[in-house]
């Protein structure tokens, strides 16, 4: 019985723990994995698809099988994500290349960054990806987001040196139309990294006042 193995190793890494799954298979175990990945999804022999939401409105199975049986469910969520990926179902939103303005990162060379150049459209949400090392948050952090906070003028300090322009790069354009940049590091947001924004806005300490007051009641009782 497994909960979320994917969650911690690298995505390249997946395919490994398939791998040694498939052999305790072969050597006749029962594997029960809990999972949201796509990769652990279409891999398994058969998927239980519990919802058809969260909370209350969760608790039924809503279709069970292969993935190609999923896929072909109208009930099911998850098969309605994996006909998405796989192409069964176009999407929705328009494609990046029907955005009108885009932010140019020319000739970034950072860390691991060989003259990079990089097209990023506004307007949408965008994902870079790549194995670990490959430049993803030097391209992101030490060079679009330092860059930004020195062109933009609402990230200038409001006292003091203000920041040089461009960092890690010989040119960004088409910043003029921003007006701020915002950055969601992985610093946790409170003492330890399980907290959460529930943590911080104190949900959990009323939770746990009527957690006790119930077990006082059943003591009672």
């Amino acid at each position: 019985m497994l909960d979320k193995p994917s969650i911690g190793p690298h995505p390249r890494d997946n395919g490994l723990l398939l791998d040694i799954l498939g052999r305790l298979e072969c050597g006749g175990s029962t594997i029960v994995v809990v999972e949201r990945d796509e990769e652990t999804i279409r891999g398994a022999e058969h998927v239980i698809d519990l919802g058809p939401g969260a909370g209350t409105r969760g608790g039924r199975i809503v279709a069970q099988g292969s993935a190609e049986e999923l896929m072909d469910n109208p009930d099911s969520p998850t098969g309605r994500f994996l006909a998405r990926v796989s192409g069964r179902i176009s999407p929705a939103r328009p494609a990046p290349e029907d955005a009108g303005d885009w932010l140019v990162v020319r000739g970034a060379r950072l860390n691991n960054l060989n003259d990079l150049t990089a097209r990023i459209p506004l307007g949408r949400f965008t994902c870079v990806i790549g194995v670990s090392g490959s430049g993803k948050s030097t391209l992101v952090r030490d060079v679009l987001v330092a860059s930004l906070e020195g062109l933009l003028p609402a990230e200038q300090p409001a006292s003091g040196t203000p920041r040089s322009a461009l960092k890690g790069c010989k040119g960004l354009i088409g910043w003029r139309g921003l007006t701020r940049v915002l950055e969601v590091d992985q610093t946790p947001i409170g003492k330890t990294p399980r907290s959460c924004p529930a943590t911080s806005v104190g949900i959990w300490d009323r939770i746990r006042k009527l957690g006790s007051a119930h077990e006082t009641d059943e003591i009672v009782r």
